[in-house]
This record gives structure tokens, sequence and C-alpha cells, in this order.
């Protein structure tokens, strides 16, 4: 990776939840890439660490870290922060062997119109810099991590997961580990996901500023992040769908650049970045609504020899996202993460 020269305004919270063992510490981090965006949002951006017990008590000892994206969350909702059982939860995992000690991290990435999609954009703010450059940096510069890509590992879910595969076809060389589960919104082009027609015709015909009704604030979080335009308020962003009299047609010009964030696309013309991976690992239930995309994505990376595993389990999206994080998710990322 790049060296970066960065400006970080911390705030430490020193201990939030602490058990015997591990504890949860938060830091609020200033984002020079998150910096001046056109919707107002704050570059001060709050940040979740677990400490594993050892931390504590064996002070020449590094760890690997896990950056875990959280999915798409109400604009007047705050996404689930770890709390005192989270802290429980890694603490007994570690105890009973299911989990070797690493330590985990969490950065908020709510915004007006949800979630940020974790993509670069003009108009919200350069989010994958600020996940893959400027906290990771934080992270080795401030805690005692082992600072090399087979020592790291991404995670996350929904918004989170198709994040995970974003990030992990553009920015090679900095992960090794990456575990996406139940990836939302893949194969814009050849799902045609998301064609909520009623949507688009509410947001083209009044330009509603009320977006918590009807889920209208996912729409724009969407266009925002993969179709800016800063030349056209009031959402600063184009949209996949026109409207043509009354009739609802997909704008093929913009879903060609809502395309460039598209796990499935991008693995079509280039996987060879996932190469570099130890292993990569997602998932998705059996009537999730994306699951063909998942599938479409699997059968484009065997086409080109990448080496993956694509779990199917049953139920809807998200459904049994804890209980696969404890089975399946750290297990895995302690079965191949590099420790010192």
């Amino acid at each position: 990776m790049k060296a970066f020269v960065l400006l970080f305004l911390i705030s430490f919270a020193p201990c939030v939840f602490a058990n015997e063992g591990g504890q949860i510490e938060e830091v609020l981090i200033q984002s020079p890439s998150l910096e001046g965006n056109l919707l107002g949002i704050s570059a001060e951006r709050k940040v979740s660490i677990y400490l594993p017990p050892s931390y504590f008590t064996a002070k020449d000892r590094r760890f690997p870290v896990v950056y875990a994206l959280h999915g798409n969350v109400s604009p007047t909702a705050e996404p689930r922060l770890w709390d005192k059982r989270f802290l429980e939860l890694l603490d007994s995992l570690i105890a009973d062997g299911t989990m070797k000690e690493m330590i985990l991290v969490q950065p908020v990435a709510r915004h007006q119109y949800g979630g940020c999609q974790y993509a670069n954009s003009p108009v919200s703010g350069n989010w994958a810099d600020f996940i893959v450059k400027e906290l990771v940096e934080y992270m080795d510069r401030n805690y005692r991590t082992l600072a090399k890509p087979e020592s790291r590992g991404l995670i996350g879910g929904s918004m989170g997961g198709r994040g995970v595969l974003d990030i992990a076809l553009k920015f090679p060389g900095v992960y090794g580990v990456v575990y996406a589960q139940f990836p939302g919104q893949m194969g814009f082009q050849k799902f045609r996901n998301d064609g909520d027609a009623d949507g688009w015709r509410q947001l083209l015909r009044s330009g509603v500023t009320d977006l918590s009704k009807d889920r209208l604030w996912r729409l724009v979080g969407f266009a925002v992040a993969f179709s800016p335009n800063p030349k056209s308020p009031p959402y600063f962003a184009d949209f996949p769908m026109k409207l043509e009299g009354d009739a609802m047609r997909w704008d093929e010009e913009v879903l060609q650049r809502w395309a460039k964030f598209d796990p499935i696309e991008i693995a079509e013309e280039n996987a060879d970045p996932l190469n570099q991976l130890t292993a990569l690992y997602f998932d998705c239930g059996d009537e999730d609504r994306g699951l063909e995309a998942i599938r479409k994505f699997s059968s484009v990376l065997k086409k080109q020899n990448i080496p993956h595993v694509f779990e199917e389990y049953k139920g809807g999206h998200g459904d049994p996202g804890a209980v696969r994080l404890k089975g399946r998710v750290l297990p895995a990322l302690s079965r191949h993460l590099t420790f010192d």
C-alpha cells in the first residue's frame, strides 16, 4: 500500500466495555477522505475496536486485524455498535478455542441516505479510501497489529458484503482474508436491481424531501454513491431510471456507471486481484432475492479459476447472520489469517 500522510483528530474512549478478558474501545477519527463532501456528512467517524485478552497481558505480542463493514441502516437509526454481549461472545469464543485472538474494527458508515455503500464519490465522500487507507493506517500506527496483508481480514454483511467484494477487487494487496455475508444489490445490469419503479417515479416527479417515506432514502443512497452528479441538485445524483410520459425506463448510461461498483461486472472484466487473497468466502440464503446474483458471481470466479468458497443456507436476507458469524466467519478467519 502507498504511504499516505494523514492528520487525525482523535478522541479516545479508553474503555467502553471490559471483561476480565478483552475490551471494546470507541474512538473518533477525522477522515481527510470524507472532508468537503456535498452532503455535509461529518468527516469525524466513530469506530469500535475489540481488543482480545492477551492484548493486555502479552505486551510484546502483535495481532491480526479484522475490519467489519455493517449493512444499510435507516437514516434515523444508528447502526448497532458492539456492546457488552458482543464482548462476552468474542471472549467466550476465544476461551473455547473456536476463535483465535485478533483485533476487530467496525467503523460507522451511516449518513442521511442510509449507508455509504463503501464507495468513493465526489458527492458523499471517498468512503473506500477511508476504509482501505486511512483506517488501516490508523490501526497500524496506534495498535499492536501485524501490519501485513496476510494478517488482515475484511468482512461485512448486506451492503457491507457487497462492499467487501468491491474493495477486494479494487484494492488488492491490503487484505488477505475476505468474507462477504449475504452481499446486497449486485447484478444491477444483469438482474436489473434495484428496479423500484414506484420509488424512482416519486423522486423524479416531485423531488420529495421526506425520504423516510417508502424507504426512498435507500434509492438516493445508491445514486449518490454509484452515479453522483455534483451539478444536479437537490440530490446531486443521476438516477438509473427515467420517466418518459407515464412509463419508467432504465437509463442504460447510468446503469453502466452503477456497474463500476458491481462485483459481478468488475470480476467479469478482471478477477485476477482476488488471486492475491489467502481465502475468499461468501454466502447467501436460499430465500434471499439476491441469490441468483451471488450464484452468478461464483460462476464468474469459477470460469477464471479464482479459488473461493460459496455457501447457500436456509433463510432470507440476513438470516441467520449472527449464527453464521459465530459458526462460520470467525472460525474461517482463525484458520486463514497469519498470526504472530
